[in-house]
């Protein structure tokens, strides 16, 4: 802004005619024109900021009116089954990786049963892929069954059964196929391996109903008795996240644009005290004057508790709700 040679030389040039005059209350020429350098710097840093912090409160309001919406929801399905959490003794982020360890444990497995139609080595792995992600979906489906058992039983019982049926019926049937093609390369090695290829046969089929049961017990431990209150925790918790890191991005651009506009101030004030320093000085009669004794400020944009530099949230609201005359 102004170098504090400029300062002192308009000091000494105030000060020769008794700039400001001891009694008169109001700010120097050099003052004025120096802060309203300052206060024109400080609406460029809101006006590069301004907008940023618009946008993340533009995207963290209808946030916020969703998760008081989805909370309130959330309060009386609470109160009504006289539970706040869902009972679940696998997150959700361990299942998606066992369920993932599944698919991968599933693809070799059902790549050697379908090579046997001689089909192209992709078809063969899109088949193996397609059966292996098949087998984890339909214990998602068994897990969430069993731990949702519906009144009367056979609501639950005959969509169970029929599942069961289907899959260990395709699993036999993929088992079969895959003795078919051990069996033929046992034919074409001479018998030097694969010597019992039913059993080997009966073995993959086996692996396969472990796999689907071991799938089965994790979407059970995974998932809540009450669809509705895992839907509602998981829902809160998303927008939650979502809202906090918001509010992060909103505070980091808020605290660097109040750094910038307390350096703008603190420079200013600087020169200012420093000009004061030598007017005094070189006054003739080496009196204070009156106007010296008060301070200059930037202006509102330094007030960073307005209404209009916060985003609002929910400790703001509750807040507001409970201070309505504040």
């Amino acid at each position: 802004m102004v170098t504090k040679f400029k300062a002192w030389r308009n000091a000494v040039k105030d000060a020769k005619k008794n700039i400001p005059g001891k009694d008169d209350p109001n700010f120097a020429q050099f003052e004025q024109e120096l802060m309203a350098m300052a206060r024109n710097k400080a609406r460029q840093v809101t006006a590069k900021f301004g907008p940023k912090l618009e946008i993340l409160k533009g995207r963290h309001k209808p946030l916020l009116k969703a998760y008081e919406r989805i909370s309130k929801d959330y309060d009386e399905h609470s109160t009504r089954i006289k539970r706040s959490e869902p009972s679940v003794e696998l997150s959700r982020g361990k299942y998606y990786i066992l369920m993932l360890l599944f698919v991968l444990g599933e693809i070799p497995m059902n790549s050697l049963a379908f090579a046997v139609f001689g089909e192209n080595q992709i078809f063969t792995w899109v088949m193996a892929v397609g059966v292996a992600v098949a087998i984890p979906w339909i214990a998602h489906a068994l897990g969430i069954l069993f731990k949702r058992w519906s009144r009367p039983w056979w609501k639950s019982a005959v969509p169970v059964g029929s599942l069961l049926f289907l899959t260990i019926g395709g699993l036999i049937a993929i088992g079969y196929v895959r003795v078919q093609y051990l069996g033929d390369l046992n034919t074409a090695t001479g018998g030097s391996g694969f010597s019992n290829s039913t059993f080997i046969g009966a073995a993959f089929v086996g692996l396969n109903l472990v796999i689907l049961a071991a799938a089965t017990l994790c979407s059970y431990f995974a998932h809540d008795k009450d669809p509705h209150l895992e839907h509602l925790h998981r829902k809160t918790n998303e927008i939650n996240k979502k809202m906090r890191a918001l509010e992060g991005k909103f505070k980091k651009i808020l605290h660097k644009e109040q750094q910038r506009l307390h350096r703008i101030q603190q420079r200013a004030q600087e020169v200012i005290y420093y000009y004061r320093k030598v007017n005094q000085r070189w006054r003739p009669d080496h009196e204070k004057p009156v106007s010296f004794d008060s301070e200059h400020e930037l202006g509102v944009e330094m007030d960073k508790e307005k209404p209009q530099r916060q985003m609002e949230t929910m400790t703001t609201r509750f807040q507001a709700v409970a201070n309505p005359s504040a």
